[in-house]
């Protein structure tokens, strides 16, 4: 091919070059795109086309920068080319610049109108910055442009999931599968769907139904499919599979971000804690949801045994400020000094979780009079305790399908005085949103036991055990302390779960409820020392990840390893709350896992009247079932040393029946831990107080 200026007039190569280009494109046909590239530049280098097309070829190859540089040539020669500003959202969503990537998406439809593919990259910009509604909007609008597009209806799908839309979700991706049975992505989207109804079998039918039918598919459009395999398998409590198939997804590209992620998940589930670590690493090198991976990551230490806490502390400082944002810098809140105050609550856990569990006191004690509370929901699950919770609120608000600016706007608007963030670095956080400082005071509290590493987050909520004066320096935020626990527990029903005896022998029975990512080898290793002490005693685990028969087989290789019969072990699965709570008759003492202890499973324990046996923590975390035992009277259940965890252990099998279920529990329930009121007007003062400060 021979293209040359047919007369000195033309300045873009000819509808035929540009047809080849194309043709190129379609068939990924790299080679051929780069030769009709430079002879496109050789022929016409002052035309907007040329250096288009080569910003399209480069961002093919993934060289994001060089196709960046041609894309702003193309500006210099011809500023409102529409389809340049197209093909630049879609480089700058793939470098991770939401702001640009929506602003030239909107300048390309704002030059055409009525272009379907503008549309669709609208859409898809919107659906980047978590904008789900205007993407749907713009998908629609595509759609009726172009009915027969099999992408679009691929992306139309994934955001009417996002929004919660699964029927009509669903029926897009039919839709795109008939226009095109042979697109990857449209498979495994599809399966996310079933995947996020929790029908998983449904999920995984339609993965084998790609594998069966598309055997030609190119090396590179697995990563997603065992990806996809993956995360089922996670969620379905079989991890070694799960492992397996994201092993093969990273074989192909060891820095996907979502399979290095899922794979350090099931790392941790086996308790394999820095083969998760090592993931959760590789993941923040290319990950399109950054703060989900960098929450991931760090979490991870709190499991580890013998961490830094310098080195802890500076890691979570480093990655919690990787993203540069411009804080509010102007408020519309009136300063006025005890005027009364309106309350934001960010969360995703408003259901039936151990955040709601100790926040519902609060909630429905505070003086209405007073104080204007706002819970700003993150996440999609609604259950009974999500409903006692709307009541006690004194507004609502759905946040999880709105992105960061919408809901700094929203916080704004409201005029929150205060703003707590109740996740830290767990699951569905919005801790962005705290990085542009969304409220002129915020605190953390209950989500996280350590510092967030936001400088932007004011205060911590804690007491004098969880942040002694001396440990203030591993935290960014000014404590924020109550008179005795920062924990307020609230009562699991209005009716009291009966006690029950034991319906198994007299022999003692120890137990554990917490998730066996706690559950490290050290912990194994001193109760197997107190199972040897008293051969006749039994262990029980419960925990829903106990589905997973190789997370209780490699528990049980610890224990053999000790000696220890493995018909001593039994292991219980998830139950509904109160068949939960009524499996605690079961056992006689609650054996807590260090360094990461129970909190929620404490209170539920005592509230059964099973005592806890802990270990004396070394900071805010490792504290937490100290704190609530310190708090409701029963600091002889703390030990300062393994060995002194064994000799109480021994001690009260000994004397067993000597405790008394329904006094551990009266006595518990008369503590500060579960009294609501106290707490409420306490934190109320503290509240008031930093407030007149600000002032």
């Amino acid at each position: 091919m021979n293209e040359q200026k047919n007369n000195k007039n033309q300045k873009e190569p000819s509808i035929e070059t540009i047809n080849l280009a194309i043709k190129s494109i379609n068939e990924n046909d790299h080679v051929g795109l780069k030769k009709i590239v430079n002879l496109m530049i050789d022929n016409f280098p002052n035309g907007s086309t040329s250096w288009l097309f080569s910003a399209i070829y480069h961002s093919q190859i993934n060289k994001l920068n060089v196709s960046e540089n041609h894309i702003i040539k193309v500006f210099k020669i011809n500023p409102n080319y529409g389809e340049a500003h197209r093909i630049y959202s879609d480089i700058l969503r793939r470098k991770n610049d939401k702001k640009k990537c929506l602003h030239h998406a909107l300048k390309a439809v704002k030059i055409n109108t009525s272009n379907a593919a503008a549309l669709d990259t609208l859409g898809t910009a919107y659906a980047f910055n978590n904008d789900q509604i205007n993407a749907e909007k713009c998908f629609l609008k595509a759609i009726k442009l172009q009915p027969d597009s099999a992408i679009i209806y691929n992306n139309l799908g994934n955001t009417q999931r996002h929004l919660g839309k699964y029927n009509e979700s669903i029926l897009s991706f039919n839709n795109a599968n008939k226009l095109n049975p042979n697109i990857i992505e449209i498979y495994t989207n599809l399966s996310l769907t079933f995947f996020e109804m929790e029908e998983y079998k449904k999920a995984i039918e339609i993965l084998k139904i790609c594998e069966q039918n598309n055997k030609n598919f190119k090396k590179n459009n697995y990563v997603d499919l065992y990806t996809s395999y993956g995360h089922i398998f996670s969620k379905i409590h079989q991890n070694k599979k799960a492992i397996k198939y994201y092993k093969k997804a990273l074989k192909i590209n060891k820095y996907y971000s979502p399979a290095n992620n899922g794979i350090g998940e099931a790392y941790l589930n086996m308790r394999m804690y820095l083969n998760g670590l090592k993931h959760f690493r590789l993941a923040l090198k290319n990950s399109p949801n950054l703060q989900n991976s960098i929450s991931n990551y760090l979490l991870t230490y709190n499991y580890l045994g013998n961490f830094d806490k310098k080195k802890k502390f500076e890691e979570t400082v480093k990655y919690s400020n990787y993203e540069k944002t411009n804080n509010i810098k102007v408020f519309k809140n009136e300063k006025i000094k005890n005027k009364k105050l309106k309350v934001g609550f960010i969360s995703g856990d408003f259901f039936h979780h151990p955040v709601s569990y100790f926040l519902i006191n609060f909630i429905e004690n505070i003086n209405s009079n007073r104080f204007k509370t706002i819970a700003y929901n993150n996440g999609a699950k609604d259950d009974s305790f999500t409903k006692r919770l709307k009541k006690s609120f004194s507004d609502w608000c759905n946040i999880y399908n709105q992105n960061d600016e919408s809901i700094i706007n929203r916080i704004i608007d409201d005029k929150v005085d205060i703003l707590f963030d109740l996740s830290g670095h767990t699951g569905r956080n919005r801790l962005k949103v705290f990085k542009f400082k969304a409220a002129p005071i915020q605190i953390s509290w209950l989500g996280y036991s350590g510092t967030t590493g936001i400088r932007e987050i004011d205060y911590i909520l804690c007491d004098k055990i969880s942040i002694p004066k001396d440990e203030e320096k591993w935290f960014v935020e000014k404590p924020l302390r109550m008179s005795k626990s920062y924990y307020n527990f609230s009562k699991p029903q209005e009716n009291d779960i009966l006690i029950e005896d034991k319906k198994c022998s007299n022999n003692i029975v120890f137990g554990c409820f917490n998730n066996p990512k706690k559950i490290n080898n050290n912990v194994i290793s001193l109760w197997c020392d107190i199972l040897k002490n008293i051969p006749s005693s039994k262990l029980i685990l419960k925990y829903k990840y106990y589905k997973d028969i190789n997370i209780k087989e490699n528990i049980i290789k610890i224990f053999l390893k000790y000696n220890i019969n493995k018909n001593r072990i039994s292991f219980l699965s998830a139950s509904q709350r109160e068949d939960y709570l009524k499996d605690f008759n079961k056992i006689d003492i609650s054996l807590d896992p260090f360094p990461y202890p129970g909190g929620t499973t404490t209170c539920e324990s005592l509230y059964m009247g099973v005592p806890v046996i802990t270990l004396k923590g070394d900071n805010f975390l490792s504290r937490n079932s100290e704190n609530i035992l310190i708090n409701s009277n029963f600091k002889k259940f703390i030990a300062d040393s393994k060995k002194e965890y064994k000799d109480i252990a021994l001690e009260m099998s000994q004397n067993i029946s000597k405790l008394n279920k329904q006094e551990i529990r009266n006595q518990f329930l008369e503590s500060s831990i579960m009294n609501g009121k106290n707490f409420t007007r306490e934190l109320e003062l503290n509240l008031m107080k930093i407030w007149n400060n600000y002032c």
